[in-house]
């Protein structure tokens, strides 16, 4: 039997987080949620790389040659103050998951006092990293909204368009929130039922 990499609840939890802001942000559980509408509700300012006036400009220019994409995101913080700093240089979906990724690490209070190791090298938490990640993909696409997509047949650009994420990333949803499954498994259920 193949051990869960998520605590006991957690996935369930963070559907909770998806549906919860949303019913904070006067959304439907399915409605598509913005990050940076989210990051503005829980008052976390979210800077982008373009014009940041704190970063070395050699730095910037750095980034927006750099093709590999490496830098996604990265939180600063000073005792309970914490904004994100993204790559805005990045395609705007892929920066909407970025910046999920990041609040991601804020609302779960993961510890980010240390980004870099003394060597110079990124400190990486494995398991809080898998943690953002499924919670930021949660936040974006929560069970709710992949069952909306599926029913009513949306096509590819609008879920991209509508949602704002990559294609790659709803059917990655799709597959780890079984949403076919439950889906197939209500038409049986209502067609007993008929």
């Amino acid at each position: 039997m193949r051990k869960s990499k998520f605590r006991y609840g957690f996935k369930k939890e963070c559907e909770d987080y998806a549906r919860e802001y949303r019913e904070e942000l006067h959304l439907a559980p399915h409605d598509p949620l913005c990050p940076r509408q989210l990051a503005n509700h829980l008052e976390i300012p979210v800077f982008g790389l373009k014009d940041n006036q704190v970063i070395d400009p050699e730095i910037i220019q750095h980034w927006q040659n750099c093709s590999d994409g490496e830098f996604s995101g990265l939180i600063i913080q000073d005792g309970m103050y914490k904004e994100v700093h993204h790559n805005d240089f990045h395609h705007p979906r892929r920066q909407n998951s970025n910046i999920s990724h990041e609040l991601a690490h804020i609302i779960l209070g993961h510890d980010l006092d240390v980004p870099i190791k003394e060597n110079g090298e990124r400190a990486y938490d494995r398991q809080i990293e898998e943690e953002a990640k499924w919670l930021g993909a949660t936040i974006l696409l929560p069970k709710s909204a992949t069952i909306h997509i599926v029913k009513n047949e949306l096509l590819r650009s609008d879920i991209e368009e509508v949602y704002g994420v990559s294609y790659s990333l709803y059917q990655y949803r799709l597959q780890v929130t079984d949403t076919m499954g439950l889906i197939r498994n209500s038409r049986r259920k209502y067609s007993r039922i008929a």
